[in-house]
């Protein structure tokens, strides 16, 4: 559920009006990239960390069944 998290940050950052994000020419600032970035990398690596997660409880499931 983590990923949602990041989801709306981008959409809060793309929406963002503080001066923060864009300046005013509506170009994107440095601080809109990093954090554009963070958010990016961290989706990735969590929906990587997820599969592999996952990959790991089927295999635990199906030697689960062949151990006796």
């Amino acid at each position: 559920m983590v990923s949602y998290g990041w989801i709306t940050f981008v959409k809060n950052l793309w929406k963002d009006g503080s001066g923060l994000a864009f300046d005013d020419a509506g170009d994107p600032t440095a601080y809109f990239w990093v954090h554009l970035l963070l958010a990016v990398t961290s989706f990735v690596l969590g929906t990587v960390i997820g599969a592999i997660r996952l990959r790991g409880v089927r295999a635990g499931r199906r030697d689960d069944g062949h151990s006796a």
